[in-house]
């Protein structure tokens, strides 16, 4: 019969020093995670923004627009009514 692997107790330091290891790649890689939400967060805001300008710009010119066509109007048209 063979002999199964007996497992080696398990230095205490050891351990602890590897549970500290793993901790602190955990740790950097959720400080990654957050930079990069903090950086998703920022563009967001930047678009919905850049999107807010575009439409008071739009509405400008729009209502500039409108505003020239009612001053150019002939008079004889408001004197039908």
């Amino acid at each position: 019969m063979t002999n199964p692997v007996q497992a080696q107790p398990a230095d205490p330091e050891e351990l602890a020093r590897l549970l500290e290891l793993e901790l602190k790649q955990k740790r950097v890689a959720w400080q990654h995670a957050k930079q990069r939400k903090k950086s998703y967060r920022s563009l967001a805001i930047l678009f919905i923004f850049l999107i807010f300008a575009g439409c008071l710009l739009g509405f400008f010119f729009a209502f500039n627009r409108v505003s020239e066509e009612r001053q150019n109007r002939p008079a004889a048209a408001s004197s039908n009514r």
